[in-house]
C-alpha cells in the first residue's frame, strides 16, 4: 500500500484554514472506542470533536488504512503509528496535522516558512525530498502562458527579488532559472499583463508554471515596455534585440501600415540606403547578406511595393528577433544577421476578429480554437489600394501607372497530446507594378512549414520542420515592337530537426541538422509576339544543395558569468550546370574562355566545406550592468546580384560554384550595458569589427542581366567594416523611448587580381555603397493620457555614396563623352526626417463591442526632400531623385471585435 504522494507543495495551499490550538498528545474524549475502521472515519470524528484539522487527499488512497483499535487517551499516538506502518507522518503546519510521506516529512523538516507573506499571491515547493548539496544550483523549470487564451508569453521575466538572477521565457514560453536550495520571493511579469509575486522553497529540481492575466485598467496607467527592462544586462547572446509587437505598433508608420522591418532601423547598427526601398543593412553589410525568416522559413523578399511596406503583418507578429552578429550555431548561410520573425498562434479559447482600415491599404485576421484547447486557427489577409491616389498627381507616368498587393497567412496548430504538437503554415503575396502603362512588375512569394514539436522529457526536446519556399520576379513589357516577358527567382525545399536537451543545471545544448536544396533561376528572356527583332534569352539554371550540422551550449560558469559557445560545419554542392574555364593569364573575359565544362543533373560540380565557431561571453559586473564579448564566423554560399544600393527587381540570386566562391565573415564585438535607478534608464557602448573574404561586385561598364558569361564580369575581394554604437533608453513614465547614434564605415577592396580591369579603384579601399558613417535615430513616447498618446521618431544620416563624372568632353553636336571619378567617390547630401503619430484609443469600459483605436500619422513632416540618388544624363546634366519630397498624412483605423 506504499505509495508515493505529492510532497509538501500541496500543503501549502490550505494555509487559510484555522490556527492549530491543540497539542499531539492531548487526550481526545470519544464517547466510544473504534475497531476495524477506515481511518478517514477516525479522522472526521477527531474533528468533529475537537479544534484539531486533518489534511489528506482521497486519492491518496488512506481510506483503505484500517483502524484496528483506537481509544480516546491515544488516538493521535495511534493514528501515527499506523500512518509509519505504511511510510506516512504526521505534522503539524500551520493549524492543521497533515499527512506526508516520508519525502514530504524530509522537505519539511529541511526547511519551514518563518512566516507568510501576504504581499505574494501564491507560496509554492520546488522539488521533494532534500538537496543532495545544499550549495549546489539546483534548476527550476516550468512555462508562463496567457491565463485568458492558454498561449506561451515570449519574453516574460522571471525574476528573483531583491538578486541579480532573472531569466526570458523562450519561443514556446518555457524558461530554465538556476538557484541555490533555500528560500525564495519570485516576481514574474510581461508587458500588458498584470505581474505575479510567487513565494518559493527550492529544495531540488522541479517545475513551476504560472498564468498572466491581461491587466485591467483601474486607476493607473499601463506601461508597456519593448522587452523585461533588464535584458540588455542579462542577454547572454552579443548583438541579439528582441522588439516586442508593442513598441513597434507604437512607431510612426507611412501611410498607417506597421513595418516591423522597417521598426529595427531605428536601432543602432541598422539602416537602409533611403526611403522606398527594399531590405536593410546592418553593421555594413548589404542586403542580400541577411537572414531573414518567418517562423523559420527563409523569405527573399521582405517588403511589398519597392519597400513602403513590409512583407509581414504585424497583427500576426509574436516578436522580432535580430542577431547583428551571426547568431547561435542553428543559424548559418548569411555573413551579416540574422532576423526572424516569430509568429503567434490562434487563439486557444475563444473566435477573435481583428484589423485595419487605411486610406490605401487595409488587413483582417480571424482567429479562434477549431476544438478548445487542442487545436487552434490563424487566417488573415492584407490589400493595397493606391492607384487612387496615383490618379490625382499630374504626372502622366503617375497617373498612367497603377501599384498594389495582397498577402495571405494561414497557420494551424494541433495539441495531439501534451508531448506532442503539430504545425501548418502558408503564406502567400503577390506584387504588382505597372510603369506608364506599358512595363509591369510582377514579385510573388509561397510558402509552406510543417513543424512537429515533440517533447521527450522536460530536458529533451526536438523540433522538426519541412519547409517550401519559392520567390519569382517577373517583368513584362507591352509596348508594341519591344514586347517581352523577363523571369528569374529562387525555389527551396529544407529540412531540419533541432534538439534542446538540458545536461546538469549549468548547461543547455542545442544540435541539430538541415539540409537545403536551392533551385536558380538568373533569367529567362521571352519576347512577345510583337517584338520580332529579339531573341529567346535563357541563363543556364543553377542547383545546389547546402547541408550543415550544428551544436550550441549555453554555459552557465557561475550566476555571474556565462559562455555560448558553439560550431556549425556546413557543406555546399554546386550540383550539374555549365562553367567556363578562363585563361589565368590574361583577364577574363568572352575572349579568354578556353573551354566550357558541363555537369550532368545531380553531379558535384563544386564542393565547399565551411568550419564556423561562435563564442559569446557575458560577465554580470554588478547586478545592474555587464560586459559581452563575442566572435562569430559566418559563410555564405549564395549571392545576391545588383547593381543597385537597394534591392530591385531585377536582382537575382546566384549560387557559388566553379567560378565563384562563398563568402566568409569574421566578426569580433565588446560591449558594455549598464541599468540605473530601478531599469528606469538603460544604456549600452557597443563596438565591433567585420572582417568578410570573398565579397562581390562587378567590374566597371559590367552587365548583370541577361548575361550568359556573368563570371568574366564579376570580381571578388575583401570587405571591411567596424564601428561603435551607443543606446540610451527611458524605460517607464510617461514620457519613454530611446537615442541611438551609430558611427559606422563599410569599405571594399578588390585587390586579388594581377589585372588592372578587374581591381576597382586601383586596389584601394572605396566606399560600399551603403556606407553612411554617422546614424542617429530619437524615438519618443509621450502617453497624455490612458486614451491618447503621441510618438516621435527623428532619422538622420550621412549621405549615401555615388559615382560622378569629374570631366567631359564635347565636340560640335556630338553627345558628351563622361569621365567618371573612382567609384563611389562622393556622397548624395546627408539624410534626415521627422514623423510624428496621434493615437486614440477606445473607451476604458471592460466590456465592449469593439477595441478599436484611431492612428493619425505624418510622414517626413517637414517636406524634406531627401535625395535617394543623382543621375546623369550623357550631357552631364545632373537630377536628383527623391522617393518622398513631401509630407505624407494617413489615418487608419484599428479594430478587434
Amino acid at each position: 500500500m506504499k505509495r508515493k504522494l505529492l510532497p509538501f507543495l500541496l500543503f501549502l495551499l490550505f494555509q487559510a484554514s484555522v490556527l492549530f490550538g491543540q497539542s499531539a498528545e492531548k487526550t481526545i474524549p470519544f464517547e466510544q472506542d473504534y475497531s476495524d475502521v477506515p481511518l478517514p472515519m477516525v479522522l472526521d470524528a477527531i474533528e468533529s470533536r475537537t479544534g484539531i484539522r486533518f489534511f489528506y487527499k482521497k486519492e491518496w488512497g488512506i481510506d483503505a488504512f484500517l483502524v484496528n483499535s483506537v481509544k480516546g487517551d491515544d488516538a493521535i499516538e495511534t493514528i501515527k503509528n499506523l500512518l509509519e506502518n505504511f511510510g506516512y507522518s504526521l505534522v503539524p503546519y500551520q493549524g492543521l496535522l497533515v499527512i506526508v510521506n516520508q519525502e514530504g516529512l524530509e522537505a519539511y523538516r529541511y526547511e519551514k516558512w518563518e512566516e507568510d507573506d501576504s504581499s505574494y499571491d501564491d507560496y509554492r515547493i520546488i522539488g521533494t525530498g532534500k538537496p543532495e548539496n545544499s550549495n549546489l544550483p539546483v534548476t527550476v523549470s516550468g512555462q508562463i502562458k496567457d491565463a485568458g487564451e492558454n498561449l506561451p508569453l515570449i519574453g516574460a521575466s522571471i525574476q528573483v527579488v531583491d538578486n541579480p538572477e532573472g531569466v526570458v521565457t523562450g519561443l514556446d514560453g518555457s524558461y530554465q532559472l538556476s538557484l541555490i536550495p533555500g528560500k525564495y520571493k519570485l516576481l514574474i511579469q510581461y508587458a500588458g499583463y498584470e505581474p505575479k509575486s510567487i513565494q518559493v522553497q527550492v529544495i531540488n529540481s522541479g517545475e513551476l508554471d504560472a498564468e498572466l492575466f491581461n491587466q485591467t485598467l483601474k486607476l493607473e496607467e499601463v506601461t508597456i515596455s519593448a522587452k523585461r527592462q533588464e535584458v540588455s544586462v542579462s542577454e547572454k547572446i552579443a548583438g541579439r534585440e528582441i522588439l516586442d509587437i508593442a513598441v513597434i505598433k507604437s512607431l510612426p508608420t507611412f501611410m498607417g501600415e506597421v513595418d516591423p522591418v522597417k521598426s529595427l532601423i531605428s536601432l543602432p547598427g541598422v539602416s537602409s540606403v533611403g526611403e522606398g526601398t527594399s531590405g536593410f543593412n546592418v553593421r555594413g553589410g548589404d542586403p542580400g547578406q541577411n537572414l531573414v525568416m518567418m517562423d523559420g522559413a527563409i523569405v527573399y523578399n521582405s517588403s511589398h511595393l519597392f519597400g513602403f511596406f513590409g512583407a509581414f503583418n504585424s497583427d500576426l507578429i509574436r516578436d522580432v528577433e535580430l542577431y547583428k552578429g551571426g547568431g547561435p550555431s542553428n543559424f548559418g548561410g548569411r555573413v551579416s544577421s540574422v532576423l526572424n520573425v516569430n509568429l503567434r498562434n490562434g487563439n486557444s479559447q475563444k473566435m477573435d476578429v481583428q484589423g485595419g482600415l487605411g486610406l490605401i491599404s487595409s488587413r483582417l485576421l480571424v482567429e479562434g480554437p477549431l476544438r478548445k484547447d487542442k487545436t487552434t486557427f490563424l487566417l488573415s489577409g492584407r490589400t493595397a489600394y493606391p492607384n487612387w491616389m496615383l490618379k490625382q498627381t499630374k504626372n502622366p507616368d503617375l497617373y498612367q501607372s497603377a501599384a498594389g498587393f495582397y498577402d495571405v497567412n494561414f497557420k494551424l496548430n494541433h495539441n495531439i497530446d501534451e508531448n506532442n504538437v503539430l504545425t501548418f503554415s502558408g503564406y502567400l503575396s503577390n506584387d504588382n507594378f505597372e510603369f506608364a502603362s506599358d512595363t509591369s512588375y510582377v514579385w510573388k512569394t509561397q510558402l509552406g512549414i510543417v513543424k512537429w514539436d515533440h517533447r521527450f522529457s522536460n530536458k529533451f526536446l526536438m523540433q522538426t520542420q519541412m519547409i517550401v519556399s519559392d520567390f519569382q520576379s517577373n517583368i513584362q513589357n507591352s509596348q508594341e515592337s519591344y514586347d517581352f516577358d523577363y523571369q528569374s527567382g529562387i525555389l527551396n525545399y529544407q529540412g531540419k530537426i533541432d534538439f534542446t536537451y538540458e545536461w546538469g543545471t549549468a548547461h543547455k545544448l542545442d544540435f541539430g541538422v538541415s539540409s537545403l536544396y536551392y533551385a536558380f533561376n538568373n533569367g529567362d528572356f521571352v519576347p512577345g509576339t510583337q517584338n520580332p527583332t529579339s531573341e529567346r534569352i535563357r541563363i543556364p539554371k543553377e542547383n545546389a544543395l547546402e547541408n550543415a550540422i550544428y551544436l550550441n551550449d549555453e554555459f552557465v560558469i557561475s550566476p555571474r558569468v556565462s559562455l555560448v559557445y558553439g560550431v556549425r560545419v556546413s557543406n555546399y554542392l554546386a550540383l550539374g550546370g555549365s562553367y567556363f574555364d578562363f585563361d589565368p593569364a590574361q583577364p577574363r573575359s568572352n575572349s579568354s574562355i578556353t573551354d566550357t565544362l558541363s555537369f550532368r543533373n545531380g553531379e558535384v560540380a563544386k564542393s565547399y566545406i565551411g568550419f564556423e565557431p561562435r563564442a559569446s561571453f557575458r560577465w554580470l559586473v554588478t547586478p545592474s550592468s555587464s560586459l559581452k564579448l563575442s566572435y562569430y564566423r559566418t559563410n555564405q554560399y549564395i549571392h545576391l546580384i545588383s547593381n543597385t544600393a537597394a534591392i530591385s527587381p531585377v536582382d537575382y540570386w546566384k549560387s557559388s560554384g566553379y567560378n565563384l566562391s562563398p563568402s566568409i565573415s569574421d566578426q569580433y564585438t565588446l560591449g558594455f550595458f549598464k541599468n540605473w535607478k530601478d531599469n528606469l534608464f538603460e544604456i549600452s557602448v557597443e563596438g565591433y569589427f567585420k572582417d568578410i573574404q570573398n565579397v562581390v561586385d562587378y567590374k566597371d561598364a559590367a552587365t548583370i542581366l541577361l548575361n550568359e558569361t556573368l563570371d568574366a564580369d564579376l570580381v571578388q575581394g575583401e570587405g571591411r567594416a567596424y564601428g561603435l554604437e551607443f543606446l540610451l533608453r527611458k524605460n517607464r513614465g510617461k514620457l519613454t523611448g530611446w537615442v541611438g547614434y551609430t558611427y559606422s564605415r563599410s569599405l571594399r577592396k578588390f585587390d586579388k587580381s594581377p589585372f588592372q580591369e578587374e581591381k576597382i579603384n586601383g586596389g584601394s579601399f572605396y566606399p560600399a555603397n551603403y556606407d553612411k558613417p554617422h546614424d542617429l535615430s530619437v524615438v519618443m513616447n509621450y502617453n497624455v493620457s490612458r486614451r491618447f498618446a503621441m510618438n516621435m521618431n527623428f532619422a538622420y544620416s550621412t549621405g549615401r555614396p555615388i559615382t560622378v563624372p569629374v570631366s567631359k568632353f564635347q565636340y560640335e553636336d556630338i553627345l558628351s563623352v563622361l569621365n567618371f571619378s573612382d567609384r563611389n567617390q562622393y556622397r548624395v547630401p546627408d539624410y534626415h526626417r521627422l514623423d510624428l503619430a496621434f493615437t486614440l484609443k477606445s473607451g476604458l469600459k471592460k466590456e465592449k463591442a469593439i477595441d478599436g483605436e484611431w492612428v493619425f500619422s505624418l510622414y517626413n513632416v517637414y517636406g524634406r526632400k531627401n535625395p535617394f540618388s543623382v543621375y546623369f544624363t550623357q550631357r552631364g546634366n545632373a537630377f536628383q531623385l527623391s522617393v518622398l519630397g513631401s509630407a505624407f498624412p494617413s489615418i487608419s483605423y484599428n479594430f478587434k471585435l
